[in-house]
């Protein structure tokens, strides 16, 4: 019996050294890449026509910068890094670098992460965005009840509901921004898809799926997607209740729907997205239907009536905690719907109310935390706020709402903070209520979506 205990307790601690050194060599692995990856944006951001397509290794040159260098790097401990750039189009490439080590039986594997380099540098007239130029529609019969839309290059990812006949999520070719095109017409996601955004050469969906409710496809090849993409889930606490995802580098950020026992909060490493694993939880009184990330702050749209702007410090995604105030108590009770900030400011969007004003937009220059004065500045809508987004400067704030002749508005955050008329834009559909939208910065495109259509926008030239 002793011989058996002692073989038993011998046999535990070998696998537990074993799981240490494989979790050191996947740790290695991931920061090299990762190094690879900044090492793409330091010569990027040297000279843009220094970023040559092909497979390239890095070194660090006489000059203390660095630089391509062969077709891969090995490290002094035996990692081998891969960098394959591809070109985009004229202003933007796609780097994939990718480390493989082996070490023996059980200690081999590979990290990939991805990233898109713009020419940051070129010069490009933007439109003035006080009108919104319809240029291009899809309309799907019956109405889906789209609910998001994300962008990757010709291509725009749209989730929706499923009880009308929905598929859950769209794939466009919007490569004619005119008659945007719905491709793999035969992928049905079965289940809701809520909020959505890609990174790199990864979508990641918030699904209503049982176990699955968060899901990663490679959209490598967009052209490509079908269901033999996805390359990993997680299943957050709760059947069904995730709703709102941020990301910033390899931390993915994850907000679900109030629940007496499990957190609304979730942190995760996506270094490699075929492997998502859980960093931190946080629990809260409210849902959390909307986040966006600034200055190493999670501000999130809220239910929670006493914060409908809540503040979450983020700077160790691995120890999530509330920051200092825990967030803004706006008037009477309606949700926290919608947000999006930009520099020094962060705006929400919230459920109507019988005597709010739907949109507040906050200073938090001095405090993460807002702490007025100056501010807040308020917007009445009218309606329900469903989804929000912002030009590349901020300048422009785009909401979705379900306004009867005005579902899609554009709000200049100048004029808010002057006390002036902000409303400059809007537009009115018959295609239903305004239920999400994203502003791409390459193209200077508004993409929306509403209960039946797919639509896009251009501003005053």
């Amino acid at each position: 019996i002793f011989a058996i205990f002692i073989g038993i307790a011998g046999h535990s601690l070998l696998t537990s050294q074993r799981l240490t050194i494989s979790s050191g060599d996947r740790l290695r692995a991931v920061s090299l890449t990762e190094e690879a990856i900044e090492a793409v944006r330091s010569i990027r951001d040297g000279d843009f026509d220094d970023l040559v397509e092909g497979a390239h290794g890095i070194r660090i040159g006489d000059d203390g910068i660095w630089e391509f260098n062969g077709s891969e790097t090995v490290s002094s401990d035996d990692y081998t890094t891969n960098i394959v750039i591809t070109a985009v189009d004229d202003s933007r490439y796609s780097a994939s670098a990718t480390t493989t080590w082996d070490f023996g039986v059980q200690r081999s594997g590979s990290v990939t992460i991805s990233s898109t380099y713009s020419n940051w540098r070129q010069e490009r007239n933007m439109g003035t965005w006080n009108v919104l130029l319809h240029t291009g529609t899809h309309l799907e019969d019956p109405a889906p009840n789209f609910n998001d839309v994300a962008i990757k290059g010709n291509y725009a990812f749209v989730t929706s509901e499923v009880d009308g006949g929905g598929a859950g999520l769209y794939v466009f070719d919007v490569s004619n921004l005119s008659l945007p095109t719905r491709i793999a017409e035969g992928f049905v996601l079965g289940a809701e898809g809520h909020q959505l955004l890609v990174s790199g050469n990864t979508l990641f969906v918030i699904t209503s799926m049982p176990g699955a409710e968060l899901q990663a496809y490679d959209v490598s090849a967009p052209e490509e997607f079908s269901a033999g993409k996805l390359i990993d889930t997680y299943n957050i606490p709760e059947s069904g209740k995730a709703r709102s995802i941020a990301i910033f580098g390899t931390t993915l950020f994850v907000g679900s729907q109030q629940d007496g026992s499990q957190p609304e909060l979730y942190s995760f490493n996506v270094s490699d997205p075929s492997d998502i694993s859980l960093l931190d939880s946080l629990n809260d009184d409210g849902s959390y239907n909307g986040i966006t990330l600034n200055g190493g702050y999670a501000y999130i749209a809220n239910s929670e009536d006493v914060a409908e702007l809540t503040v979450i410090d983020v700077f160790d995604p691995s120890n999530l905690q509330f920051a200092p105030g825990i967030g803004y108590n706006l008037t009477d009770v309606p949700d926290g719907r919608a947000v999006t900030s930009f520099e020094n400011s962060v705006a929400i969007g919230r459920s109507v109310g019988d005597v709010i004003q739907e949109l507040a937009l906050f200073d938090i220059a001095d405090s993460p935390v807002p702490s007025p004065p100056p501010g807040p500045w308020y917007r009445g809508v009218g309606t329900d706020v469903h989804d929000m987004d912002r030009s590349a400067t901020g300048k422009y704030i785009f909401v979705a709402t379900e306004h009867e002749s005005a579902e899609v508005q554009v709000i200049d955050s100048d004029l808010w903070r002057a006390g002036q008329m902000p409303l400059i834009a809007s537009y009115d559909t018959d295609t239903g209520i305004g239920r999400g939208l994203v502003y791409d910065p390459i193209r200077d495109r508004l993409f929306a979506v509403t209960t039946s259509a797919f639509l896009i926008f251009s501003p005053n030239p």
